[in-house]
């Protein structure tokens, strides 16, 4: 049977959520917790049950970025599959059942991308209704959340790593990393599917949502378009977006625009490929 690892990202005293994500000991399925830091003191409130558990793994990490804490959790991961969270889902036990069956009967599968609904049950997103390749989920409106992602540990031992450009607390950018990532797993040649199983439940708000209102994830959203698609596609992609908000939204569409161009120029410097 193979093993599963629950790699849950969380900064400060958002530790003091994890507990509510581990379920009960169960046999192969383990838990490392990466905590991000912004000051000593923040380590003080690591509850007891997080050093008691013989199934929980600690690693701490100083300062601030989604991704850099994602990689410290990758680093330390080492049973066979790997399931990305975050301090506030809830996982059940049948959907950790169905990602290791999902593993063990598909061997060529190397990235599989599940289905989280709302705390009601209630799917807040389109996900597609059989399971099928990530590209063309995408081409019919599928777009990805670092919760649904699981990978086997052949994955990180080739070497791919969440960008630390992307995601929040990163310089420039705020989110994006998962659609980065996984433009690198498809580069490498590897086997992304969307499985039709739900896994758990979670808060539903994302940080893309602040598009309208944030520079930082109008730059995420250009930066993203340009390392996926290169320049001239985002640059497209770029305006489509900001008339869709004009249209829909009301919004004026001249500095979402700006800001996604400023985006694509970050990546373009600090990335050849793009």
């Amino acid at each position: 049977m193979l093993k599963l690892d629950v790699l849950i990202c969380t900064i400060d005293a958002g530790i003091q959520h994890v507990p509510k994500v581990l379920l009960e000991p169960a046999e192969g399925v383990f838990y490392v917790v990466s905590m991000q830091y912004t000051e000593d003191h923040f380590l003080q409130q690591v509850p007891e049950v997080l050093k008691q558990r013989a199934d929980v793994k600690l690693c701490y990490l100083q300062g601030r970025g989604l991704s850099r804490n994602r990689n410290m959790a990758l680093s330390h991961a080492t049973s066979d599959i790997l399931l990305i969270a975050d301090d506030d889902e809830r996982l059940t036990k049948e959907g950790i059942e169905s990602i290791i069956a999902t593993y063990e009967q598909q061997p060529q599968l190397d990235i599989a991308l599940f289905r989280m609904t709302d705390e009601q049950g209630r799917f807040f997103k389109r996900y597609p209704n059989q399971q099928m390749p990530y590209e063309k989920a995408v081409k019919q409106g599928y777009y990805v959340a670092s919760w649904e992602m699981t990978m086997r540990r052949t994955v990180v031992e080739k070497g791919l790593r969440f960008n630390p450009l992307f995601g929040l607390g990163s310089e420039q950018l705020a989110c994006g990393e998962e659609d980065v990532f996984l433009k690198d797993a498809l580069d490498q040649g590897l086997r992304i599917d969307c499985v039709p199983i739900v896994i758990g439940s979670t808060d539903p708000h994302t940080t893309g949502e602040l598009f309208t209102t944030s520079p930082k994830v109008q730059r995420s959203k250009g930066a993203t378009f340009a390392y996926c698609y290169g320049t001239v596609n985002a640059l497209f992609r770029c305006a489509k977006e900001s008339l869709h908000h004009f249209v829909f939204h009301g919004k004026n569409p001249f500095p979402l625009f700006w800001n996604q161009w400023k985006g694509i120029q970050y990546v373009k410097r600090k990335h050849d490929h793009v």
